[in-house]
């Protein structure tokens, strides 16, 4: 039987997300999700990040990235937290995006955050179905983008 953990990226999983930015540095993957480069090179910078940031992954038996989702923006100062997340392609549909989304809210939360945001593009509907679902409010951001808010305090 397959296992999933969730993991914060560390040293020791450089080479398997080396391997995920791989798979995911398509235009598949990145017209709707690109917070920075998919290479060798930003894999060893996540997996030796010392900030205030959180990246973290879904791990499929203890060998292979499936997902990849990060809760950052205390690093520039600020107080409310942006919210990245992609699961393989293979793996969607399977609960995993609602998983990690309600495990990056109890991070913020627990990081004394009030509300979480995100963007999303506008022709993205799988995801912005995903976070209506789970509570996000969305006003339009520029010609490309929706930001979304949720309010996290009354959890």
């Amino acid at each position: 039987m397959p296992s999933i953990e969730i993991i914060k990226l560390r040293n020791e999983h450089t080479e398997k997300l080396i391997r995920f930015f791989n798979e995911i540095n398509s235009p598949d993957y990145i017209k709707d999700f690109s917070p920075h480069p998919f290479d060798e090179e930003h894999a060893r910078r996540v997996c030796n990040y010392q900030g205030h940031d959180y990246y973290y992954s879904i791990l499929l038996d203890r060998e292979n990235i499936i997902g990849y989702f990060m809760l950052r923006g205390w690093d520039e100062g600020y107080d409310t937290p942006s919210i990245g997340l992609c699961v393989l392609k293979k793996y969607q549909g399977l609960g995993l995006g609602s998983l990690i989304m309600n495990f990056l809210e109890k991070v913020a939360r627990l990081n004394g955050c009030s509300k979480v945001m995100l963007k999303v593009k506008k022709d993205n509907t799988v995801a912005k179905t995903l976070y209506v679902s789970h509570g996000y409010i969305f006003t339009e951001y520029n010609d490309e983008f929706l930001v979304g808010f949720k309010s996290i305090s009354g959890e």
